[in-house]
């Protein structure tokens, strides 16, 4: 069984320890500081409890890819939209922290709360995160955002139908796990030591 809180008898199977406090201090490191205060604030009350529900869906994804148990542990449809889910929160935490960067290359505080084209951020992002391009960051975060996008329903008649394959653990989970772990050895010392979300 696979828990998402501790329970007091300490039962077998993974167990989510951290809290969304535990996020804050590699926020704070990651953030510019130049933004303003309020923009700060909000991009780390945002960031802190996206990445605490990001280790709790790789502590059920994982084990039912990799069938760690022997069996699996979620209904696959539930699965493949679980992944999904992941993509969409590691996208917000690429998307938030590279308009961070990008902002902050602009000289700009963020208060007036201009709309940071996806070229822009993922460039800032890349920038800081992998600069010489040896980790294909920027081919994972697109890749992030094509899994994102794939579910939009705005133009229903332009839209093909889903292929639910799209959002299986090699093509979706494991790309943008990837990425996020590139992302989390920008101020590193600061991550929190019982994540999973670590490479």
């Amino acid at each position: 069984m696979f828990y998402l809180a501790e329970y007091p008898e300490d039962p077998p199977g993974y167990v989510n320890l951290s809290t969304s406090t535990e996020w804050e201090p590699w926020l704070n490191g990651v953030i510019p500081a130049a933004l303003h205060a309020d923009v700060r604030g909000r991009l780390r009350s945002n960031l802190k409890h996206i990445l605490v529900g990001l280790e709790m869906k790789a502590a059920l994804i994982v084990p039912h890819a990799t069938r760690i148990s022997g069996r699996s542990v979620l209904f696959e449809p539930y699965c493949q939209i679980m992944t999904f889910e992941f993509c969409v929160g590691v996208f917000s935490v690429c998307e938030g922290i590279g308009s961070a960067f990008w902002l902050r290359n602009q000289n700009d505080d963020g208060a007036a709360a201009a709309r940071i084209a996806p070229n822009n951020w993922i460039g800032a992002l890349v920038a800081v995160a992998d600069p010489h391009g040896a980790l294909d960051l920027d081919i994972k975060v697109r890749g992030v955002k094509a899994t994102r996008d794939k579910i939009h329903q705005d133009q229903l008649g332009a839209r093909t139908e889903i292929d639910w394959h799209a959002f299986d653990y090699g093509q979706s989970f494991v790309p943008a796990k990837d990425a996020l772990a590139i992302l989390l050895q920008v101020n590193a010392g600061d991550v929190p030591v019982a994540t999973n979300l670590r490479p």
